[in-house]
């Protein structure tokens, strides 16, 4: 009697530690979803407005950490490889966006965020890769 009791314990904990909670989860269209998304005022498309995309490269040296992006030092949103935001800002403005890993129980190191000023001088799109080199995360403007 305590074997399959124990057995189905078991399976019902490995099945636990293997789904993927919800605002963890990349939406189809790899959007960050709106659940790690913290102000949600910024992605909401307006007329005159200067769009700014960004997008997080995915790869197998990359990791699969999520980042925190911000913008003015203010967490923006939680975004995890392959993913993409957009957002949109008053132009005529300089903004300074930093990127940097979430900090959680287990780490015990610091890593310096990466930033990048951005003058949206126009109504313009504006885009911003995230990445990583030998020296750890990088923001570069396409533009």
């Amino acid at each position: 009697m305590k074997t399959p009791i124990t057995a189905c314990l078991l399976a019902l904990t490995l099945a636990a530690c293997s789904t993927t909670p919800p605002n963890q989860q990349t939406t189809p269209t790899g959007q960050v979803p709106l659940a790690r998304i913290y102000i949600k005022s910024m992605t909401t498309q307006m007329p005159d407005l200067a769009e700014v995309q960004f997008s997080r490269e995915s790869g197998f040296f990359i990791g699969s950490s999520p980042e925190e992006l911000a913008i003015n030092d203010v967490v923006l949103a939680e975004i995890w490889e392959g993913e993409r935001l957009s957002i949109w800002l008053k132009p005529g403005t300089s903004y300074t966006f930093s990127v940097k890993p979430m900090r959680s129980l287990n780490t015990n190191y610091t890593i310096p965020p990466a930033t990048l000023t951005l003058d949206l001088k126009a109504p313009s799109v504006y885009k911003v890769r995230i990445g990583f080199d030998k020296k750890g995360l990088t923001l570069q403007s396409q533009n």
